[in-house]
Parts: structure tokens; C-alpha cells; sequence
């Protein structure tokens, strides 16, 4: 499963780790990634924070892919277009604490 790190401002992909296994390093922390920029966007010069519970979206790469919330390349960097449709169908997905565990 895909782990992306981006800008909640731009949309600017700090981090894509595309699976396991990608590079020597491993899984980067928040913590990490935040440092590497100095805590500011590359792109908008926004100041990068901790992500909230709700800015956190874990999902299928179906969904994902569905939705549009895959990264793009555009020239050596990643972006994820984040639309309002799109925010209007994450406010449709169930929250951590809606979802049951099936037996």
C-alpha cells in the first residue's frame, strides 16, 4: 500500500513510498520528513505541521485511484490534485471509529 506524505496547502508531494522495499531507509517518520524541509513547503513556502487525525486517510489503492487521490509526476515531482469533489466524497468515508472489525 502506498504511503504518501504531502502538502495540505499545494498538494506537493514531500514523500511517495510506492512499497515496501523501495529504498534501504525505510518507512520516514512525520517527524522526519517535516525536518528534511525545514518544516515549509518546498513549493508554496507554506509552514508544514503534524497532520490532525482527520487529515489522516487510510484506504484501499482502488479507492484511492477512484477518488484521485494518487500522485501525479509532474516533472521530477509528485503532486496529488485535491479537488472539492473529492473532498466531498472523503467526508463520505467512514471515520476509524465507525469502522467494525468482521469476524
Amino acid at each position: 500500500m502506498p504511503l504518501v506524505y504531502r502538502c495540505k496547502n499545494c498538494g506537493r508531494v514531500l514523500h511517495y513510498l510506492e512499497r515496501v522495499g523501495q529504498d534501504y531507509v525505510g518507512v520516514p517518520s512525520i517527524r522526519e520528513i517535516l525536518s528534511r524541509y525545514g518544516y515549509t513547503c518546498p513549493h508554496c513556502k507554506s509552514r508544514l505541521s503534524y497532520p490532525s487525525q482527520s487529515d489522516i486517510i487510510i484506504t484501499s489503492v482502488k479507492t484511492a485511484k477512484k477518488l484521485g487521490l494518487t500522485p501525479v509526476r509532474v516533472g521530477d515531482h509528485y503532486f496529488v490534485k485535491v479537488t472539492d469533489t473529492i473532498l466531498d466524497l472523503m467526508k463520505g468515508l467512514p471515520k476509524p471509529e465507525e469502522v467494525k472489525e468482521t469476524a
